[in-house]
Parts: structure tokens; C-alpha cells; sequence
């Protein structure tokens, strides 16, 4: 085979996969505001894309029986009619009219807009490597794994890096059709060549060819590709709700997963080397994870990823060593994709039904060596011809798995913790001060993320905590709005529910409407707070995103929905839901104020100084914008809060100037738009 076909077939497989992982954030980042920003969105889709791994590799798996000429006609004539007529858009009038099922939703909108497409897509990794293999077998084609696992990495750091800072929406729809353009064009050379003849190397398919693989050895493939996967999702949660809530965080653990998928491929994988890794991760991880210990957040991230990168060595460098003969390759890639797929939805799906906590972590972490294990006796089980040892090493092996994983997810519950649930938008705990605390407090957290608090003395439980006190910009924005002195009562809306501590400023006749996206929230605010049944005003919740549910109840009243003040407080943890701080969620905002209205932005966030967004939006809207730092008083339970008040109430404004903090980068600003947004110029790397 020449090496400029070698080439093609290379190139071929790099862009195939980079643009099935360019077309992943693309779609996510558009349907990503209506499930209220959630970094659970990613997971779902995650998981769709995998399924859609699954039909590619099938797909590939099936059409191989028309042989190499017809299925390379069928595959380019279908890419045409997706280069030609796919729009890589979804339609805004598929916005979801309640919150309910939002996982079962994230999946029904990607299957009608993408699924198709992305289904061939996906199919390039086994499709290329068969053609190789048939009609050429110069060289062992599993090699091409490895330029495939390249682009899919190329695709994943490109998309934050380059594409979404730089491109809207529409742009990196158009760049991706024309990266597609490129594609079919490789597709169609590797076709070609293909089918011109085979050559005396290559793989034949018929009675010839080796035995199929046993039931044990596809079990085996997709117990590891399951166990990888499911650890890169376990990893992924743990890190961006429970150790550092940064945006997009779940890059680098994916590149971590694709990285030993291309070192493994490559034969880079030493079993007794990355053993020895993971045992030292596991050691790390039983200190550093362990409750009440106190490791810094950097060196718990340290050994999530170190758990991650050595499990995956350790799960797809045995994928490697049990792959079959090129003849039963697309079985093997469709047993893989299976496998992914079982173990992304088993923790994005099935581990917030049965774990109020991120206790598939644990067992996963054990699963890892016990397949190992399990492949030591499958290999001695090959050589002896006899598969008795490796049944009676599995039973128990996963018995062990069970039994340890239930003691050490029980250890990791805090005999504080009153409550614990998990849904869709991630695991929420509340968690009462030890006893004999003399002003003991009871805490609502998602993930690290403390989300309001409350005194448990009956006679200091009206007192407001955390973001929310007496001088925050919040509770300065609500008393200083002259409708208070003219004794008007007020109404005020609320983005993000937390314990209702809002609710404490409000005076009889007030109204105050939260909108909160999390029915677990609501249920735990209400159930194990009180700031909403103390309230003197009326409180009202609305459930699901607050810019749908807004702009439904203007298109409902047919006019202004007259909002004394409109707090956006959902930024102070996890992924930031963008969709909140965007131009287009300004007009809403806009149109929905009071024309003397205040719009308060609270923009606490350790990873991320989000008053640059904030500014722009001021600056769009032509209203300053007054800064308000409120000093963290510990023996006070308050928190220090950063809140961002935009007005052109000439009034408050006066009123505010007193609590003003002098803004030290009035210069700097980036605009946000629902088609374009980028976090990196915002992030805090100190």
C-alpha cells in the first residue's frame, strides 16, 4: 500500500472523529438554556452520543456483508446528503414548555435533530479501519485508532479554546460543514482505493477466516469499556460539583479518557507499571477524599484525574491486549461503543435513581482491579483451553466489589447530614452544626457549594445568612428603593431559590416570586427552612428555568410584568448557565422590570469574576452599574458576597453611592450572547 493512501486513510479517520466531537459541544451549547444551564445537560448528552457510537459502530458492523465497493457507494451518498442538507441547528420552537423529564427531553432533541448524522459520523473509526483491513491489509489496522483518538482530542480542545471564543453559533455551524466538506472528500479517496482490488495481505470474511470470539471474551470488552466510561463520567461529577464547579470543567478529564485510549493503542500500555500507578492513586485517593479530610481543592482534583488516568490505562490497555483478529474488528468496535454506552448512562441515568450521593465513585474505583483480575484468569483460561478459573475469580471478585463499595460509600456519609437527594441538577445535602454549638446553624449544599444556611435557635432563625444579610446588595437594593419610603408594596422576582432567604426582606403586601430550576431545591427549601413560611409578604415558586418561565409570563399577560427588583442569583457554583447573562436574557429582564426597577446580578464565584459580563450588560442597556462587596462576619454566619446592581433609578442610585465598592477594572468587559460566549478571559487562576 503506498504510504500516500496510508496517509488518507490517517487523515481520514483524524477528521472523522474530530468532527463527531466538535458536533457534541455544538449541539449541547444550543440546547443548553433551556434546561437552565445545568452541567448535567453535558452528562445526558454524553450519553446520547454515545448510543450514537453504538449505531455508528452497528451500522458499520452490518452494511460490511454488501462488501467493500457497495458499502463505500451507500456511506458516501448518505455523507453527501448530510453535507448537503444537514442544518446542525436545532429549532427554537422545540424549547420545552414544562421542566419535567429534563433528561428525557435533552435526549428526545438530540435524536430529532442530530441523531442521524452523527450515527454516520461515528461509524468512520470501524468503517475506515475494515476497509484497510479487506481491501488493503498492508498494516494492522487497529494503528488507525490512534489518528482517530487524535482528532477526537483535537476536537475537544479545539471547540473551548478556539471555536467558542471565537465563532457565534452560526459560524461554527459553517466551519463544521466545511470541515465536513473535507471529509467526505477523504472518505470518498479511501472508498475508492478500497475498492479498486485486494491486495495478498488482505483480511477475508469468509468460512476462512478465524473463529468468531467467545461469549466470555466480548463480555470481558465490554465490562472494561463500560468501567472506563462509567469512571470518566463518575470523575467528571465528582469534579464540577464537588471540587472545583468550574464551566467546561469536564474537558479535561475526557481528554485524560481519550489520551490512554491513544496510548494503548499505540501498545504504550505496561500492565505491571500502570497497576502500580493506580494502587498509588487509590492510596491518595482514601486520604485525600476522605470525610473531613483536609486536602486542598487542587489536590483532590490531582487524584480524581490520577484515579481517572491510570483506570483508564488499566481498563482500555486490556481492551488492547484481548482485541481479536482484524476479521472480527467491527465486532469488537461495536462491543466497545456498547460498552461506553452502558457505563456513561449507568451513572448519568441510573446513579441519581439509586445513590443520594456520588457513591458509584467507590465501586468503581474497585471495579477496576477486580477486572483486572478477571483478564489475568481469562488469559490463563486461553492458554489452559479451560474456563473454570476465570468463573470462580469473577463471582467472587464482584462480590467483593459490591461489599466494599456499599462499606465505603457509607463511610463517606457525615452523621450531620439531615438530608441527602440527587437529581438531574446534581446531589443536594442539609447539614446541621455539631451539638453544642452555641449558635448552631443548619446549611443547604450542592456539591462544596453553600447555598443559604439558617440559624436552628427559634429566636435567631429569622436572622439572615450567607450571600443574603443585612448590607448585602440584595437586601440595600430591596430597602432602598423608594417604593419602600412611599410604603408601596413591592414585587420581587428571584432567580434561584437556595433556602428562601430573600424572602426574609419582605414587607406585608409584598410579593416575592422565586424561579427555581430544581424541584429537589424547592422541596428541600421549604421542607428544612423556614425563611419562606416566616416571610410577612406573599412568596410564590415557580418551577423550571426563570428566562422561559419569564418570557412565558410576558407573552401571557400581554405586557410588562412590573418587577420592583429582579435578583439573578444562580452563579455563585456549578456551571455557569450562561444563558442567564446574555444579551437576549437582558431584553427579558428589560421587559420585564418595572420601569424604576433594579436588576441585581450576584456574582460570588471563586473560579470566575463574572463583573465583566455584567458591565457590558449595564453598558448595553445604558444604566450603571454599582458594585456592592459585603464583608464576610463568621460569627454572624455571612458570608462574603460580591453583588452587581444595574438601575436608572436616579434615586437608588444616590442611595446606593454610600455602599458603592470603587469598581478597579472599569475598562474591562465581554459581551455575552445566547450564539456566542466564552468563560476563559473570566476564570481566576490564582
Amino acid at each position: 500500500m503506498a504510504p500516500s493512501n496510508r496517509a488518507v486513510f490517517a487523515l481520514a479517520s483524524f477528521f472523522g472523529a474530530y468532527l463527531v466531537f466538535q458536533i457534541q459541544p455544538i449541539m449541547a451549547r444550543q440546547i443548553l438554556p433551556w434546561f437552565g444551564g445545568a452541567s448535567a445537560v453535558w452528562s445526558t448528552c454524553l450519553v446520547f452520543f454515545q448510543v450514537g457510537l453504538v449505531a455508528g459502530y452497528v451500522y458499520a458492523h452490518v452494511t460490511r456483508r454488501l462488501g467493500v465497493r457497495r458499502q463505500a457507494a451507500l456511506h458516501l451518498a448518505l455523507l453527501t446528503v448530510v453535507a448537503v442538507a444537514l442544518p446542525i441547528q436545532i429549532d427554537p420552537d422545540w424549547k420545552p414548555d414544562d421542566p419535567a423529564g429534563p433528561a428525557a427531553r435533552v435526549l428526545g432533541l438530540l435524536a430529532l435533530s442530530v441523531g442521524g448524522p452523527y450515527v454516520l459520523l461515528a461509524a468512520t473509526a470501524p468503517l475506515l479501519q475494515d476497509w484497510f483491513a479487506r481491501a488493503l491489509g498492508a498494516d494492522a489496522p487497529y494503528r488507525l485508532y490512534v489518528p482517530s483518538n487524535i482528532g477526537s482530542l483535537a476536537g475537544l480542545l479545539a471547540y473551548p479554546l478556539i471555536v467558542e471564543p471565537l465563532l457565534s453559533v452560526e459560524s461554527q455551524t459553517l466551519a463544521w460543514r466545511l470541515v465536513l466538506a473535507v471529509f467526505v472528500a477523504l472518505c470518498g479517496w479511501c472508498g475508492w482505493v478500497s475498492a479498486r482490488g485486494r491486495s495478498a495481505g488482505a483480511v477475508r470474511v469468509d468460512s476462512t477466516a478465524p473463529a468468531a470470539p467467545r461469549p466470555g471474551a466480548v463480555a470481558l470488552w465490554t465490562a472494561l469499556a463500560a468501567c472506563g466510561s462509567a469512571l470518566l463520567v463518575a470523575v467528571t461529577n465528582q469534579l464540577s460539583q464537588e471540587v472545583a464547579a468550574v464551566p467546561m470543567l469536564w474537558v479535561v478529564p475526557l481528554v485524560l479518557y481519550l489520551a490512554t485510549f491513544i496510548a494503548c493503542f499505540a501498545e504504550w500500555y505496561d500492565r505491571r507499571t500502570w497497576a502500580a500507578i493506580f494502587a498509588l492513586a487509590m492510596l491518595g485517593a482514601s486520604w485525600a477524599l476522605a470525610p473531613g479530610a483536609d486536602a486542598s481543592l487542587g489536590l483532590q482534583a490531582a487524584v480524581l484525574l490520577g484515579l481517572l488516568a491510570a483506570g483508564g490505562m488499566l481498563c482500555h490497555g486490556e481492551l488492547v491486549r484481548h482485541r481479536p483478529d482484524p476479521a472480527h474488528l467491527t465486532t469488537f468496535y461495536v462491543t466497545l461503543a456498547a460498552g461506553g454506552s452502558l457505563g456513561g448512562g449507568a451513572v448519568a441515568l441510573g446513579a441519581p435513581i439509586l445513590f443520594d450521593s456520588h457513591a458509584e465513585l467507590p465501586y468503581l474505583v474497585l471495579l477496576v482491579p477486580a477486572l483486572l483480575l478477571i483478564s489475568l484468569a481469562g488469559e490463563r483460561a486461553r492458554r489452559t483451553r479451560h474456563a473454570t478459573p476465570v468463573l470462580l475469580w469473577t463471582i467472587p471478585t464482584l462480590a467483593l466489589v459490591a461489599g466494599l463499595g456499599s462499606a465505603l460509600a457509607a463511610a463517606g456519609s457525615s452523621a450531620r447530614t439531615v438530608a441527602a437527594a440527587r437529581d438531574f441538577y446534581g446531589v443536594l445535602r442539609v447539614i446541621d452544626d455539631a451539638p453544642g454549638e452555641p449558635r448552631r446553624l443548619r446549611g443547604l449544599l450542592h456539591g462544596r457549594i453553600i447555598h443559604g444556611s439558617q440559624y436552628l435557635d427559634p429566636r435567631l432563625r429569622t436572622e439572615a445568612t450567607t450571600y443574603y444579610a443585612e448590607g448585602s446588595g440584595i437586601e440595600l437594593a430591596i430597602r432602598l428603593h423608594p417604593a419602600r419610603e412611599l410604603a408601596r408594596p413591592m414585587t420581587v422576582g428571584v432567580v434561584g431559590l437556595g433556602t428562601g432567604t430573600i424572602a426574609r426582606w419582605a414587607a406585608p403586601g409584598d410579593v416575592f416570586r422565586f424561579f427555581e430550576l430544581s424541584p429537589l431545591v424547592i422541596d428541600f427549601g421549604g421542607r428544612y427552612f423556614s425563611f419562606l413560611d416566616d416571610s410577612a409578604g406573599s412568596v410564590e415558586i415557580v418551577e423550571g428555568d426563570a428566562r422561559l418561565s419569564l418570557e412565558r409570563e410576558l407573552a401571557a399577560n400581554g405586557s410588562r410584568r412590573a418587577y420592583d427588583v429582579l435578583a439573578v442569583d444562580a452563579f455563585s457554583g456549578d456551571a455557569i448557565p450562561v444563558h442567564l447573562m446574555t444579551r437576549e436574557g437582558l431584553e427579558v429582564y428589560r421587559a420585564a422590570l418595572a420601569r424604576d426597577g433594579v436588576l441585581a446580578f450576584h456574582v460570588s464565584n471563586q473560579h470566575l469574576d463574572l463583573r465583566p459580563v455584567v458591565r457590558a450588560l449595564a453598558r448595553t442597556m445604558s444604566w450603571p452599574a454599582v458594585e456592592v462587596v459585603r464583608p464576610a462576619d463568621p460569627d454572624r454566619a455571612i458570608q462574603k458576597s460580591q453583588w452587581m446592581l444595574l438601575t436608572s433609578n436616579a434615586q437608588l442610585l444616590e442611595r446606593l453611592q454610600p455602599f458603592a465598592t470603587p469598581d478597579d477594572e472599569p475598562g474591562r468587559s465581554l459581551l455575552w450572547t445566547d450564539s456566542f460566549s466564552t468563560i476563559w478571559p473570566l476564570l481566576r487562576w490564582r
